[in-house]
């Protein structure tokens, strides 16, 4: 983990993110659409609807747990008293 680009890693983190809230987002705008909410069917554009379907086809709590995963380990790579043994040894501990 010390060898590590934690400014790379905490970037995919960010970028992991922004996409679960989005997922999120979209997905509860399409639940209160297809509840015959207008407002809501109005925000999804045309050009929205693309991505929507990419969106839905998504695992949004997936991604939540991934992008909480690479934040966790670029959190732990940005910790320089922490060495890479002392993490692995903390996520064993953990799995006990």
């Amino acid at each position: 983990l010390a060898r590590l680009d934690a400014p790379t890693w905490g970037k995919a983190a960010s970028a992991l993110i922004d996409v679960a809230v989005e997922a999120a987002e979209v997905a509860e705008l399409s639940e209160l659409c297809d509840a015959g909410v207008d407002e809501a069917c109005e925000s999804l554009s045309k050009e929205e609807e693309a991505k929507r379907a990419w969106l839905a086809r998504l695992d949004a709590p997936t991604w939540g747990a991934a992008a909480a995963a690479v934040s966790a380990v670029a959190s732990k790579v940005e910790e320089p008293a922490v060495s890479a043994e002392e993490i692995a040894k903390q996520a064993w501990l953990a799995r006990l």
